[in-house]
Formats: C-alpha cells, sequence, structure tokens
C-alpha cells in the first residue's frame, strides 16, 4: 500500500518538478536574456554563469526585483555592478521569490551542462565581473561585425526618424530617444540619449535588447521581431554617432529650433507689413467723416 502511495505522489509530481524547471527556462529567456548570457560572455550586463555562488539568494532576489532600489540604499555590492556595467540600469521585474529561485535554478542547470563552470566560478568568487569573464570577452567581439558606410547608415536614419516604417509597425526610435549625429531633427527625452550606446553596449548588446527588450515600455513599442536588416542598419547608424560624437561640435536642438521659429517669426512679420501697405479696401467700407456722429 506504501509502495502505491509513493508512486501516485511520484505520479502527480514529476510534471510539477518539470514544469517549475520549465518556468526557469521561460522566465531567464523572456526577462533575463536580452542583457546575459550564461557562460556565453558578457553583452549589456554579466554572465550570470555561477552567479549563485558569488551572492547568495536573498541578495539576489532584491538585486534581480528591483536593483536601482538597492542601488539607492547603498549597497555597495549593488552600486560596484552599477558603475562596472556603465550605469545602465536594470528595469525592475515583478517576480516572485519562488520565481527568481527558479531562474537561478535554471542557471545552475546549464551550469551543470558546461564542463568545470561551477567550480570556475566558485574559484573567481569575489573578483570582479569585468576581470571574470575577460577571457569570454571574444565572445562580444567576434559578434561585433558592424561595417561603415552611407548606405547603411541612412538606412539605420530613416528607421530610427521613422522615415522608413518598421516591418511590424514599430515605434520610431525617435519618438522616445535622442541622437547626436549631426541631424537638426533630434529626438525624444522619454528615454536614454544613444548617441554613445554602441560603445557602452556593443552590436551584441543592442542587437539582443532589439531582439528581447527588456523595458516594458520598448516591448510595448515594439510589438513583434525586427528584420535582421533593420537591426543591422539601427547598428550601423549608432556604431557611426559614437565613433563621431567625440569629435562633432553638438549644436543644442532647443536653440535650433529657437532660432528657426525667430526667423519664420521675422519673415511672417515683414510679409504682413508688406501686405499691409499695399492692400486694396474697398470704398464702401471706407469710412466718411461726414457720416460720423458729432461729438
Amino acid at each position: 500500500m506504501t509502495k502505491v502511495v509513493v508512486s501516485i505522489i511520484a505520479f502527480f509530481s514529476f510534471p510539477v518538478l518539470q514544469l517549475n524547471a520549465q518556468s526557469g527556462e521561460e522566465l531567464f529567456k523572456s526577462t533575463c536574456s536580452a542583457c546575459h548570457t550564461i557562460n556565453k560572455g558578457r553583452i549589456v550586463g554579466p554572465d550570470l554563469s555561477g552567479v549563485y555562488n558569488r551572492r547568495d539568494n536573498n541578495w539576489l532576489i532584491s538585486f534581480i526585483r528591483s536593483s536601482q532600489k538597492l542601488i539607492k540604499a547603498g549597497d555597495p555590492d549593488a552600486v560596484a555592478i552599477f558603475n562596472e556595467y556603465n550605469k545602465v540600469p536594470m528595469p525592475d521585474n515583478n517576480l516572485t521569490d519562488q520565481q527568481i529561485i527558479s531562474i537561478i535554478d535554471y542557471i545552475r542547470e546549464v551550469d551543470k551542462g558546461a564542463p568545470g563552470t561551477a567550480e570556475k566560478a566558485k574559484a573567481t568568487e569575489g573578483i570582479p565581473d569585468s576581470t571574470r569573464i575577460a577571457a569570454d570577452s571574444t565572445v562580444t567581439a567576434a559578434a561585433d561585425t558592424i561595417t561603415l558606410n552611407e548606405e547603411t547608415i541612412g538606412k539605420g536614419k530613416t528607421y530610427f526618424y521613422g522615415i522608413s516604417p518598421f516591418a511590424n509597425g514599430a515605434t520610431p526610435c525617435m519618438s522616445c530617444h535622442n541622437i547626436d549625429d549631426g541631424s537638426l531633427l533630434g529626438g525624444g527625452k522619454l528615454a536614454f540619449d544613444l548617441t554613445t550606446s554602441y560603445t557602452k553596449l556593443g552590436s551584441a548588446g543592442i542587437t539582443a535588447i532589439l531582439t528581447n527588450p527588456p523595458f516594458p515600455a520598448m516591448k510595448a513599442a515594439i510589438p513583434g521581431a525586427l528584420t535582421e536588416e533593420e537591426i543591422s542598419s539601427l547598428n550601423s547608424l549608432l556604431k557611426s554617432a559614437a565613433a563621431n560624437s567625440a569629435s562633432r561640435v553638438s549644436f543644442p536642438v532647443g536653440l535650433a529650433f529657437f532660432v528657426l521659429a525667430f526667423v519664420i517669426a521675422i519673415f511672417i512679420a515683414a510679409f504682413t507689413f508688406l501686405l499691409y501697405d499695399d492692400r486694396n479696401i474697398p470704398e464702401g467700407n471706407i469710412l466718411n467723416s461726414k457720416n460720423l456722429p458729432n461729438t
């Protein structure tokens, strides 16, 4: 009888265990993979291989749920990571403790499939992420195959400014982001200025974010997958902007619009003055002094 009960419990528990493991993988791919890899090198954020050895679960849960909260509280580890990764903020995640633990368990499972990964992470515990993954940085470098030419940069501008629509109907980048590319068009102020984003993230990081946006507002703005050609063109534009940002003399967009508005105002005033002087007023509308009431 006992064996039967145990068998029944095991039978119903096995799918639940599978579901939890699958949930961790799905959560990682939908929430983390835009900025992080497991044992494949850094992109926007650190490689998460062995992260369970470097931090305890309580700290990881707090950091994953709201890294900015820890940073503002002055947590030294959170501040160090924030500074190390170019002060690119990690978005808050509305995940339960169990969901975050399932992600950590998934990372642990992936590490088990990579020989020596967990041991390597344990041996480098406490070493800054940039030093720890220096040997893996070739992954990002190898992925950076973006070439610069007028055609691809120009195509990137048409997507950024909405001149050419995205195939999936995504909102033009300039709706939220600004870029200093020598254009007077400028862009939005709702999100980060992207002028130096290529220097901070590289093509691998930008591609990862465009492929799987980690920010809720960006997910809403990009309702479906961008094409490879669109992503490549935007990478070309951002790479060009980053390369030229140091030598370019910026002209404030606000000042440009002020000057333009001033010139238009002068033109309208001059045109109105000339037109007013040469106006033709019908005689019937001219007030005759004889018809004026006596005062």
